[in-house]
C-alpha cells in the first residue's frame, strides 16, 4: 500500500479531507485513516502484528522507550512506538545529545512505524528539529503531557497546556502543521480545570491541525500513591467529540490484554498505549495474564525476557543513537524486569545498582537464573510486580480515585515522559534507587 496522502485543504475535495476557515487554508490536513494506513504500510516487518487495526501503543519515556526495547516490544504485538521525548532545542544544539538519539546511518527497518517526541516551546526551534527527522519516522509528537517540575520550569510538557489559556501550544500546532510533511500529533493529560476546559482546548488543536491526540486520562496533578484510576470517561468524551476527525490513543490503566479490550470497548478510541506495565513485561499485549488463562504467564518468563534485551542491546547500544543513557539506560531496565526477584534477593538488587559494564548486567542475569534453577521458580506463576508498587491499593478502572490535590508535589510525579533520570538534567529520582 502506499503511504497515506496528505491533502491541501485549499483545493482538495477528497471526501476525508476536512474542512477548515480560510485563515487556516495552508494548514495540512491528513486523511482520517492515515494511521490505519500506516500500520497496513509497515505490516510486512511484522509478521505477528493483530490484524484489527487498532493500535498497541509503546509510549514516549526517556531511558525507557529505546531502541533495543522498542524492538522487543514489538515482537508482542506492539504495533506502533514513540522515541523518548527528545529536548528540541538540545537535539539542534548538542552534538552529543543529538548523536545519542539518532544514528547517522538510521535506524533499522523494523523500527517502524516510529513517532518521534519532541518537547519544547519555540515553535521554530521545534520544527527544525523535526524537519531534522522528517524523512526516517513516520509522525511527530508534541510533549504536552510531562508534570515534571523541569517541565514547569522549562515552559513544556502538561504545563504548555496551561500557558497564555493554550494560545502558546496552538500556535506551535500550526506551525508545525503548515510546514511538516508528516502527521504532527500531541500527547496530552485532562487539565486541571476539567474536562470541558479540555475538550475546548483538544478542539483548537485538531482545528489548528494535529493529525492525533493522545489522551492521558489524568491530570498533571496525579502522581505515584495519588495516581488514582485513569479517567476512561474523560477519554471517551474526547472520542466522542473529536473522534470523527482524528484518531484518539487512550492512555493510562493498561496492564494486560483484557484492559485493551475493555477500554477499546468502553472509550472507543483508536489505540491504547502503556507506558509502566509493558516496561515490567513488554509482551503485555499478548494473550498473557488475563482471565482466559486464569491470569497465568502464558508468554516468556521475565529470566529470558532480560536475555533478550540484553542481545538487542549488544546489536544497538542505548547510547549510540538507540536514544538512552548506555548502561543507566540498561540498568534501569533489569530493575524493571527482574523487579520481583530483587525484593528476596537483595545480593542481585546491589550488582544492579553496580552495573557498569554488559559482563556485569549479563552477570546479573546469570545470578537471577542460579536462583531460579535452586528454588524450582515456575514461570507460569509470574505475575506484575514492579508496576503495582504504588497501585496496590488503586482501582484500574472506572472514575477517578480520590485524592488530595494539595498533597501532589510535581517534585515526585511520574510519568511515561521521565521514567527515570533525564538525560538532559536532574529530572526524576534515579531507578537505580527505586522501589525494589
Amino acid at each position: 500500500m502506499s503511504p497515506p496522502q496528505i491533502t491541501n485543504v485549499e483545493t482538495s475535495h477528497e471526501p476525508h479531507v476536512i474542512p477548515t476557515e480560510p485563515s487556516s487554508s495552508s494548514i495540512r490536513r491528513w486523511d482520517r485513516d492515515w494511521l490505519q494506513q500506516l500500520l497496513l504500510k509497515h505490516a510486512h516487518n511484522h509478521p505477528n502484528m493483530p490484524q484489527d487495526l487498532r493500535e498497541k501503543a509503546l509510549a514516549p519515556m526517556v531511558d525507557a522507550s529505546d531502541l533495543p526495547f522498542r524492538l522487543l516490544a514489538r515482537r508482542y504485538n506492539t504495533s506502533l512506538c514513540f522515541t523518548p521525548m527528545i529536548h528540541a532545542r538540545m537535539f539542534l544544539e548538542k552534538e552529543g545529545y543529538r548523536n545519542k538519539f539518532w544514528s547517522p546511518s538510521g535506524l533499522p527497518a523494523e523500527d517502524r512505524p516510529l513517532v518521534a517526541q519532541f518537547c519544547g516551546n519555540d515553535k521554530d526551534v521545534m520544527l527544525h528539529a523535526m524537519k531534522f527527522l522528517e524523512g526516517q519516522v513516520d509522525a511527530v509528537d508534541i510533549n504536552c503531557g510531562c508534570p515534571q517540575t523541569i517541565a514547569k520550569r522549562g515552559g513544556y510538557g502538561a504545563f504548555l497546556l496551561e500557558e497564555d489559556n493554550g494560545d502558546l501550544i496552538v500556535d506551535i500546532v500550526r506551525h508545525l502543521a503548515k510546514h511538516m510533511n508528516i502527521p504532527v500529533c500531541v500527547k496530552v493529560r485532562i487539565l486541571p480545570s476539567g474536562i470541558e476546559d479540555s475538550l475546548v482546548l483538544y478542539k483548537r488543536l485538531v482545528d489548528a491541525g494535529a493529525a492525533m491526540l493522545t489522551i492521558h486520562g489524568r491530570t498533571r496533578l496525579q502522581n505515584k500513591t495519588y495516581t488514582g484510576a485513569a479517567n476512561w470517561d474523560h477519554i471517551r468524551a474526547v472520542v466522542d467529540s473529536l473522534g470523527d476527525r482524528v484518531p484518539i490513543i487512550a492512555n493510562g490503566g493498561i496492564a494486560n490484554m483484557d484492559d485493551v479490550r475493555r477500554c477499546f470497548e468502553y472509550c472507543g478510541a483508536d489505540g491504547v498505549m502503556s507506558s509502566e506495565s509493558i516496561l515490567e513485561y513488554p509482551p503485555l499485549f499478548t494473550e498473557t495474564n488475563v482471565l482466559s488463562c486464569n491470569y497465568k504467564r502464558t508468554g516468556p518468563g521475565r529470566l529470558q525476557i532480560a536475555e533478550d534485551y540484553l542481545k538487542l542491546c549488544e546489536k544497538y547500544p542505548p547510547d549510540k543513537g538507540g536514544q538512552g543513557s548506555g548502561m543507566k539506560c540498561i540498568r534501569a531496565h533489569l530493575h524493571r524486569f527482574l523487579h520481583a526477584d530483587l525484593q528476596t534477593h537483595t545480593e542481585v538488587r546491589d550488582a544492579v545498582v553496580k552495573t557498569f559494564k554488559m559482563e556485569a548486567a549479563w552477570n546479573v542475569v546469570n545470578m537471577i537464573k542460579a536462583h531460579h534453577e535452586k528454588n524450582g521458580h515456575i514461570t507460569t506463576d509470574e505475575q506484575l510486580s514492579w508496576y503495582v508498587r504504588h497501585l496496590a491499593d488503586a482501582e484500574r478502572h472506572g472514575p477517578e480515585r480520590n485524592f488530595d490535590e494539595k498533597k501532589c508535589s510535581t517534585e515526585d510525579e511520574e510519568d511515561s515522559c521521565c521514567m527515570g533520570r533525564d538525560m538532559f538534567g536532574p529530572v526524576c529520582a534515579d531507578a537505580d534507587e527505586g522501589d525494589y
